[in-house]
């Protein structure tokens, strides 16, 4: 980690918060008491890793699973480190853990097409996706690749469940959301394919990561990942630049929104 803060010269952080807990289920425990008490909403999306980055005290911190990372392999392990080192340079302070629901959302739901709760995990997700790509966007640009590369393979990796999963859902509204979930996952790897050494083998993984839907529907994702490439430094903009392609693209375009069709309630 000190390695890594070295290597980012460009950074003002001061000090890190580092929390060392022997069990993961400690570790989400205590996430989940802690958003409790600020009264933080909890996405039905989020994901225990072995390592994760927040800011709800103000001030950027580290929280590791030793019994999670001990059962990966060693260079995702530094590879994770190296991600949340990234995300408290970039996203170290309160903002970037509270935003406001964008207008296009605000509109959806406002009109009753989409629910409170599907506004929390939407932008939840789309936010996830968009301060992902920026940290393995700067991690790329300081030369942490191979590490990368291994880290984001090893989680597009499909599993079974999720598999077994898409095949069970029939409700378009969890469809839609497992859409956008598969679309934070390939974020965190889309800097990567612009390195002509790990470029096929990494867009084969993304591939791979979406290859339970229909071909449509993975194409269009994929084409998605594009937007990408157009996210400039501010975070919160970019949010929104992505949000307004996603729901274009995955809603209006898709014709889903029919006149008193309200599948996303």
């Amino acid at each position: 980690m000190n390695d890594c803060y070295n290597n980012i010269t460009s950074h003002t952080v001061k000090i890190v918060d580092l929390y060392l807990f022997d069990k993961s289920s400690k570790m989400n425990a205590f996430l989940n008491e802690e958003k409790k008490k600020l009264r933080v909403e909890i996405s039905a999306f989020e994901i225990s890793f072995f390592a994760v980055h927040d800011a709800w005290q103000g001030t950027p911190r580290i929280m590791v699973a030793y019994d999670k990372s001990l059962t990966l392999p060693k260079l995702v392990r530094i590879g994770g480190l190296h991600h949340e080192v990234a995300h408290s340079v970039l996203h170290g302070s309160l903002e970037f853990y509270s935003f406001p629901i964008p207008v296009i959302l605000f509109n959806l739901e406002r009109e009753g097409i989409f629910s409170r709760r599907i506004t929390i995990d939407l932008l939840y997700l789309v936010s996830i996706a968009v301060k992902d790509y920026e940290v393995t966007r700067l991690l790329y640009e300081r030369g942490y690749v191979k590490d990368q590369v291994s880290y984001t393979k090893y989680f597009l990796e499909p599993s079974k469940e999720e598999l077994e999963t898409w095949k069970l859902i029939k409700n378009e509204t969890a469809r839609f959301l497992v859409l956008v979930s598969l679309l934070k996952t390939a974020c965190c790897a889309a800097p990567l394919l612009k390195d002509e050494r790990y470029n096929n083998e990494v867009s084969e993984s993304i591939v791979k990561n979406m290859s339970y839907l229909p071909s449509g529907l993975s194409k269009r994702l994929f084409k998605l990942l594009e937007v990408a490439s157009n996210f400039g430094e501010r975070t919160h903009e970019n949010v929104n630049l992505f949000m307004n392609k996603i729901v274009d693209e995955l809603v209006i375009k898709s014709g889903y929104l029919k006149e008193n069709n309200l599948i996303y309630k």
